[in-house]
Parts: C-alpha cells; sequence; structure tokens
C-alpha cells in the first residue's frame, strides 16, 4: 500500500531502456505507464510495483505465444491464467489495470471492500460479495509475502518483481528499495520487507592482477567478471560477508565476514589468519592481502588492526576509536611491489590515517560528522589514493584521479572500490559493478 515513488514517465522511460522484446500491448507504453501510477494512486496501492509486476507476468508486455493471455485481454497480471481457469478479460487497458490493483489492495488490506474502492468494482467480474469475502483477503500487506500460493505459486515471486522495482529506482536516480540505502552493518534484518535473496547487498568489490574483478555480496556469493578466475564462495544465510581481497598471483582470494572470520580459496588456502573472531559480533569491516602473498591485515571498525604472517612486522597507525564503528576499510603500500612496508585505514568520515612507508597526501575526501566514505584503493606502488564516496564519487590524491562513476546519485548506495591498470571499478548496493 501506498502511493507510487516513480512517475509514469519515468517506468515508460525505464521500460525503453530495458526491454528487448516485442512491444503488444491495446495502449502505447507512455499511456499505459501512466495508467498503473494513476490507477494505483486512486486506490493507495503502489501502482509502480504492480507495473514491476506486470512486466515480470507478461514478458515486458510482450505477451509471449502460447500463453495464456493474450494482449487484447488487456490482462496484464496473469489473473485467471492457469489450465482449465477462467481468464480475466477487460475492455480496456485501464479497466485491466484497474483489476490488477483492486485485487492487489484485497491481498494488502484487510479491510478493503468493494464500497470503499475509488472506482466501481472491476475485480471478481464484479461481484462485491466475491470480493468482500476474499479467502486470501489482508494476507500479504507487504510484497515479500507474495508467492507461495499468494498471486503465484512460485517461492521466488516476490524477489523476481522487487528485483525488478528496485532496479527501475535506481535507474530514475532514486535510493533503492531493498536492499536500503545505508550499510545497515549488524542488523541482520535491516532489510526488513524484502524477501531474503535480496537482503544480500553488494558489499565489496576486488581487482584481479591478471585481468577482471570480484563483486562481493552480504550472504557470501562472489560473482568474478572480465576473466578473473574463480575459486569459490563461502555460503551464508544472512548478511554478514564484508570484503574481499586477492593474491598477487590472480589465483586466490580471501573473505572476510563481519565476526571476523577469513575464508580461503584457490592460492589463498596457505594464507596464516590473524586472531579475529567475535562471534555474533558484526563488526569486522576490511581485508587486505601482502605483496609478497603471505600475510593478512584485518581492520575492525573501531580502527583495530590485526596481523598474520609477513604483516606481523607492519607499524600500525594510530586509529582506535572504541566503541564507534567507524573504521571502513584498509589497504597495503608496497613501493617495490613486492614488500608491504606501510598501511592506510580508511574512516567513514573519509579521512586516511597512514601508517610506515604509507605516503601522506592532501586529500579533499573529509566529511566530518558524515560518514560516508565507503571505499578505498591505492596505487600499487604507494603513490596515491583514492576514496569512494556513498554517491559514487572516487576523489583521488596524489596519482590517483577523481572520477564519477556511472550510477552517480545522491544517495548512500556504493560500497567498495578497487583499481587495476588505470581503471577504477566500484561496487553498489545492489551488487551492481562499474567502472570508471
Amino acid at each position: 500500500m501506498g502511493p507510487s515513488r516513480l512517475s509514469g514517465p519515468q517506468l515508460a522511460a525505464y521500460f525503453k531502456a530495458n526491454t528487448r522484446q516485442p512491444y503488444r500491448a491495446t495502449v502505447p507504453i507512455d499511456i499505459l505507464a501512466q495508467i498503473f501510477v494513476d490507477e494505483g494512486n486512486a486506490e493507495n496501492v503502489r501502482g509502480d510495483v504492480a507495473f514491476a509486476q506486470s512486466i515480470l507476468e507478461t514478458g515486458w508486455f510482450s505477451f509471449p505465444d502460447g500463453g495464456y493471455v493474450r494482449p487484447w485481454f488487456n490482462n496484464f497480471s496473469g489473473m485467471g491464467a492457469c489450465g482449465g481457469c477462467v481468464v480475466f478479460t477487460a475492455p480496456t487497458a485501464e479497466e485491466g489495470v484497474r483489476a490488477q490493483i483492486q485485487h492487489l489492495r484485497s491481498y494488502a488490506d484487510p479491510l478493503s471492500r468493494a464500497a470503499n474502492l475509488h472506482y466501481p468494482l472491476v475485480d471478481a467480474g464484479g461481484s462485491a460479495r466475491a470480493y468482500d469475502t476474499f479467502f486470501k483477503k489482508g494476507v500479504a500487506p507487504t510484497w515479500s509475502q507474495m508467492g507461495n500460493g499468494n498471486w503465484a505459486s512460485a517461492p521466488d515471486y516476490a524477489e523476481k518483481v522487487l528485483g525488478i522495482y528496485n532496479r527501475m529506482l535506481i535507474f530514475a536516480g532514486l535510493p533503492g528499495a531493498c536492499p536500503p540505502d545505508s550499510p545497515g552493518f549488524g542488523v541482520r534484518n535491516f532489510a526488513w520487507g524484502c524477501p531474503a535473496a535480496l537482503r544480500q547487498p553488494g558489499r565489496a568489490v576486488a581487482a584481479n592482477p591478471l585481468g577482471g574483478y570480484y563483486v562481493l555480496n552480504g550472504d557470501g556469493r562472489v560473482s568474478a567478471y572480465g576473466g578473473a578466475l574463480y575459486a569459490g564462495a563461502p555460503t551464508f544465510n544472512f548478511d554478514i560477508a564484508r570484503d574481499i581481497a586477492v593474491m598477487p598471483d590472480g589465483k586466490g582470494y580471501v573473505v572476510l565476514d563481519g565476526w571476523g572470520g577469513v575464508q580461503k580459496f584457490g592460492s589463498a588456502a596457505a594464507l596464516p589468519l590473524p586472531t579475529t573472531y567475535w562471534p555474533g559480533w558484526d563488526i569486522a569491516r576490511g581485508i587486505a592481502i601482502t605483496a609478497d602473498g603471505q600475510g593478512l591485515v584485518v581492520v575492525d571498525g573501531w580502527g583495530g588492526v590485526h596481523t598474520s604472517g609477513t604483516a606481523s612486522s607492519l607499524p600500525l597507525p594510530d586509529t582506535y576509536w572504541p566503541g564507534w564503528d567507524i573504521a571502513r576499510r584498509v589497504a597495503l603500500s608496497a613501493p617495490d611491489g613486492v614488500h608491504s612496508t606501510g598501511l592506510w585505514v580508511l574512516d567513514g568520515w573519509g579521512s586516511v590515517h597512514p601508517s610506515g612507508t604509507a605516503h601522506v597526501y592532501p586529500t579533499t575526501s573529509y566529511w566530518a560528522g558524515w560518514d560516508t566514505a565507503r571505499g578505498l584503493a591505492v596505487d600499487p606502488k604507494g603513490n596515491g589514493w583514492a576514496v569512494l564516496d556513498a554517491w559514487g564519487v572516487v576523489h583521488g590524491t596524489g596519482s590517483m584521479r577523481s572520477v564519477t562513476l556511472s550510477g552517480y546519485a545522491k544517495a548512500d548506495r556504493w560500497r567498495g572500490l578497487a583499481y587495476s591498470g588505470g581503471t577504477y571499478v566500484g561496487v553498489r548496493n545492489d551488487g551492481y559493478g562499474a567502472t570508471g
């Protein structure tokens, strides 16, 4: 329930930019999109989400041949579309959308009755008694409860609809809804109202020195792009994965979880682990591998730095803010490309704290009192760094340039930054990776 967040033109623009199917609805897409917004707002039902539902149900309004529903039925949501069922039809596109909106209200609003609808009843063939006594009345107040027999039998029905809707919001430059636009550290159900599969936001990105990059999702999924070697991934049933770091040989990587656990894949199998494990406490934030591939550095949210192997000899920065979850990432300096001799820690305000041979550079990435720094990337030779802010702007210093990543918006959306071969890679909270 609620007003549409997206306008008709925004819905139509998303559709035009993303469809690859023939459009077969009975009215132009610009008109149809506005009908969804108007009809939804009239009943206080999310017309923009209903539009996303219809994209799924109709195959992007292509009404595939062989299906139960034909374009001239003006049935945009599969109502009655099953073997042996009476498929719903409407004389106009407006009445077809109206029936869908009224039916969605019946699922969401236990007090919905034919008498309190904004427009005369179209759903249930116009039978007020059938509408008022609908056996699913009010069982799905949120979209996360759709599917599994509510509207559709598929268990991932809500995930698919909300996935389309989330992409619509981001395409329009608006804050995403699932997952929400905030880090959400330490709160397992911070995306309440979204299906479980959509509660695992993009958390980190790492470049492979041999080419390509990896995106880490909150549930531990690792996706390899651009030819990067995939070596496996952990499997968590909630949002707890926090960072990923790649071996210097490009043949393995490690994944850090919020409790401080480190899981090793491929050539990272022999790495010694630091003594960082805080079960039940989501506080680990960043991880880095030494240039020789024989040591690890983990930073926790309070700024504590924990080392193992050859990283144990690194001087530590003066970063410790007990009780304050503000440290975000850690990176290592290796001036000769072989030995790590210093490190940087990034805090949420955008300050970069060096130690050892890690240089201090003038920086424009400092936002006092504003937790908006999200990613840190460094020149492999230690000649500069770049800080990613939550909106998608990369602030470079020293040898590192400043850029704005595609997908920029004034919303807390971006989560991680990597750098390789002169190219930045950023990851958003929906798992989307963008280069710059």
